[in-house]
């Protein structure tokens, strides 16, 4: 990181190690309440009173009591609502989903977007001033490990444990599995959303918080765990993927660290190649060649999962069905301007481009989705959002030579290209979460910069 001539980590910043309200206990173990939940506790577990009271949504209410007490807390959150780069796009989504709300008398179209951005917005403040900057990453850090191994377990099981043991709400989650094979979904609601995860965490994985660098394998125990977890997920566009953002990251790295990474990378195909050639013919060892092989058929139009025991009908019906997906933008029917809302269940019946007759019961595009949803307007704002938080990131990380920015902005540009097959499964919070800890760190260091220039 460069705020000026020099290089600095993220240690050389007093705020991000030791930030202005750490010592307010109350509010640092609220905010580190969030922060931790989010990614360790699942959407179907707390207390159904009404509505569904999980932990996430305990947390906002014990920040905004907090809050509203304390007329400099308010103050400093919006001052960092003002300063945000992504505030403009966030609020014109929300007034999307809040007309959307009004006018299809769907009040959850409103709220549950709201949440979203006001958790954001909390991470925000509580990154910045109360828990810092250092300590979040180390707290994601272990959330990545925690689960990354979990995962492990959870494949071992052969069913969820957080299903078993934390459905505590009403809900429709239930174990997944495919070709006899068991998809492991963490605290997510589908493995599909895990894969989402898992996506996020490689990134935080490669980053040298030291040395504000990127190295693939500053943390290879965790990598490969987390990589594995990817294959146990069953997901093949998560795959595919993760192996563009391990190649987009190495080449990010720096002339030195991408010598060291390739030199692991070599030895480390050699090791998974004799294991999956001494394994070829136990059940393990036919499970990794066929996610490896459905990843090589999507992109190729090859049949060679099939060889290792893939249900190929049913992976071709879901490629099938996922290529008409877009043609739902051109559906007389739904209004362009005002969307369905979110309570509304969607399906639909159309010839498709080619003339094909196309039954669709389920959304697995989230671009489309937010179109059904909120039409062209909701979906563009949105789209304004992804653009803003993206080149920001980039644009900083040039401004200040600050790896992490570069590290992030790969893992989100790599999840919103996978939103193009997947719905978003209730993940964004955890793309907030990212956004939170990257824009914090911004923030204050554009405070730097400015008061550098002014002396």
């Amino acid at each position: 990181m460069e705020t000026s001539s020099k290089k600095l980590t993220l240690y050389d910043i007093p705020e991000f190690v030791e930030p202005e309200l750490r010592k307010l206990k109350g509010l640092y173990y609220i905010n580190l309440f969030l922060l931790s939940a989010l990614y360790l506790m699942p959407q179907y577990f707390g207390i159904h009173i009404g509505y569904d009271l999980t932990c996430t949504r305990l947390a906002n209410v014990l920040l905004i009591v907090y809050i509203l007490f304390n007329l400099k807390i308010v103050l400093a959150f919006v001052d960092n609502v003002n300063k945000c780069a992504v505030t403009f796009p966030l609020f014109a989504y929300l007034f999307v989903a809040l007309y959307t709300a009004i006018f299809r008398a769907d009040i959850n179209a409103f709220m549950m977007v709201f949440l979203e951005i006001l958790t954001f917005y909390m991470l925000l403040f509580g990154i910045r001033y109360v828990i810092g900057v250092i300590r979040s990453i180390k707290i994601i850090l272990f959330c990545a490990y925690f689960l990354g191994f979990y995962g492990f377990v959870e494949y071992a099981a052969n069913h969820s444990l957080y299903l078993q043991f934390l459905s505590t709400v009403p809900n429709t989650v239930s174990n997944v599995y495919r070709s006899g094979h068991y998809r492991i979904m963490g605290p997510c609601g589908h493995p599909l959303g895990f894969g989402l995860l898992l996506l996020l965490f490689l990134a935080i994985a490669c980053y040298d918080i030291d040395r504000d660098e990127m190295y693939l394998f500053k943390r290879p125990v965790l990598l490969i765990v987390l990589f594995m977890d990817i294959f146990f997920t069953g997901s093949r566009s998560t795959l595919g993927l993760a192996v563009f953002e391990i190649v987009a990251i190495l080449l990010f790295s720096g002339v030195k660290n991408i010598k060291k990474s390739l030199v692991v990378l070599v030895v480390l195909v050699i090791f998974v190649g004799a294991f999956l050639f001494i394994n070829r013919n136990n059940s393990f060892g036919q499970y990794l060649m066929m996610q490896i092989a459905s990843v090589i058929d999507t992109a190729l139009g090859t049949r060679y999962s099939e060889l290792f025991g893939a249900e190929i009908g049913r992976l071709d019906s879901s490629e099938e069905y996922r290529r008409y997906l877009p043609d739902i933008f051109t559906l007389e029917w739904l209004n362009p301007i005002l969307g369905r809302g979110v309570k509304r269940t969607f399906g639909a019946e159309f010839y498709g481009a080619d003339g094909s007759w196309v039954v669709i019961k389920s959304v697995d595009n989230y671009y489309v989705a937010q179109y059904i949803k909120y039409a062209y307007p909701g979906l563009f704002t949105y789209l304004l959002f992804i653009i803003t938080a993206v080149v920001t990131l980039f644009r900083n990380a040039y401004r200040f030579r600050c790896a992490l920015f570069s590290l992030i902005a790969i893992a989100l540009t790599i999840y919103f290209i996978n939103l193009w097959w997947v719905d978003a499964l209730q993940t964004l919070k955890f793309v907030y979460a990212f956004l939170a800890l990257t824009f914090a760190t911004i923030i204050h260091l554009k405070k730097i910069s400015k008061e550098a220039q002014i002396v």
